[in-house]
């Protein structure tokens, strides 16, 4: 009787051991299927066609208008140096004074020899006069008045030779003073107050113009065609008859400078030198550009790159290249269907620029296409698309209203 008992309660309990596992088996495959329809979670953009200008960018050396090495015209001990080493001076400001004791002594022993001569020259001319006088008369010999003749020439030469001599004089006192040709900086100071500089030989320092700084750059011949179709460097004469390159138009940008760290220089520039002819050896044109630099951020042989206008296309969809894959050297992306449903869609891409990929053929306003998860897909799967705003609510797990509004 126990026996018998025990048995159907051991069929009961597997009875209902199988239909829960019927029961688990048909809902794991529900969700398996309903995840299959759901398909993978991809970020997608919304197309609308736009104006593009598109840039070139080459590395450029940045490079100082003028340099000026400092030198001492004469010998003698240093008096005093500016104060100023490393920053920036003003035009004709007092960088660097010689001892001036022996050069103003020498200015004064020609002086006071030019007063000399003068006084024999005026005494000559004084001879001479009255020597024409007594010739008229008869009274001396034509030979006597050459004499004096010569004698007032050579006094007149006298005078001339001392005047040099003070102008040199003047001249060698004035080099014990070294002012600044034009506003700049001034770079390291090589020697101190009390060294004996010698007149040739001694670098005192020198010095920058720095604002503005010019940017050197190569060209290909490419990238000069392009820019050149758009006006980048157009000459153009104002009514005076000076040439100039066009700096501005109503669809082109000035010149912009990349730095290191990747971002963009708050000034921008204008081409002002593009060299007769082509390099045999590299190919590449040089341009230069000039940019202002007010606070001084730009040094010289800083290297940055130079972002050049090279065409303006319209009509066009801007979208990350990292959007797009390469299949056979043709560029595809996957566009979006009304059933979230991919298909691979070849592009026609006029220009690369910036991670940016410029499209004129292959998309149409209003599309979407994925820009993010496109190794998971596969041409005809269905996708679930998200926005990235709500692929960044789904990594912060935060969403965007309570995130903007803490």
């Amino acid at each position: 009787m126990n026996t018998k008992r025990f048995e159907t309660v051991l069929s009961a309990l597997c009875a209902v051991s199988l239909a829960l596992s019927i029961g688990a088996g048909c809902s794991k495959q529900k969700n398996e299927t309903t995840m299959e329809i759901k398909g993978p979670n991809v970020e997608i953009m919304t197309l609308h066609p736009t104006n593009y200008l598109g840039y070139v960018e080459v590395v450029g050396n940045i490079e100082s208008p003028a340099t000026v090495e400092f030198q001492a015209q004469v010998s003698g001990y240093l008096k005093s140096v500016s104060p100023k080493e490393g920053f920036t001076v003003k035009s004709n400001e007092l960088l660097f004074e010689i001892d001036p004791s022996l050069y103003e002594a020498a200015r004064k022993a020609a002086e006071a020899q030019l007063a000399i001569d003068e006084a024999k020259s005026a005494h000559a001319d004084a001879d001479l006069r009255r020597g024409k006088e007594l010739l008229d008369q008869e009274v001396i010999s034509q030979a006597r008045y050459d004499e004096y003749d010569a004698a007032a020439k050579e006094c007149a030469a006298a005078v001339l030779s001392s005047k040099a001599k003070l102008h040199s004089a003047e001249l060698d006192l004035s080099y014990t003073e070294i002012r600044a040709p034009y506003q700049g900086l001034l770079g390291e100071i090589k020697v101190r107050p009390g060294n004996l500089v010698n007149s040739g030989s001694t670098t005192l320092g020198s010095m920058n113009v720095t604002d503005p700084m010019w940017v050197s750059f190569p060209l290909s011949e490419q990238i000069y065609i392009m820019s050149t179709t758009n006006g980048v460097f157009k000459v153009t004469t104002d009514e005076n008859g000076h040439e100039s390159f066009k700096e501005n138009d109503a669809d082109i940008a000035d010149i912009e400078l990349v730095m290191v760290d990747g971002t963009t220089y708050s000034h921008k520039g204008s081409v002002f030198f593009v060299d007769r002819e082509f390099s045999a050896a590299t190919g590449t044109l040089k341009v230069k550009a000039k940019f202002p630099n007010p606070e001084g951020h730009l040094r010289p042989n800083q290297f940055a790159r130079v972002r050049i206008p090279a065409a303006t296309y319209t009509n066009v969809f801007v979208i990350p290249q990292a959007a797009t894959m390469q299949v056979q050297s043709i560029t595809m992306a996957y566009a979006l269907g009304e059933d979230n449903k991919v298909s691979m869609r070849p592009l026609k891409v006029e220009h690369t620029a910036n991670n940016e990929m410029i499209i004129s053929d292959g998309l149409k306003d209003g599309e979407k296409i994925v820009v993010k998860g496109l190794l998971k897909l596969r041409n005809g799967m269905t996708v679930t698309p998200v926005t990235s705003e709500e692929s960044a609510e789904v990594k912060s797990g935060v969403p965007q209203k309570e995130a903007s509004n803490s």
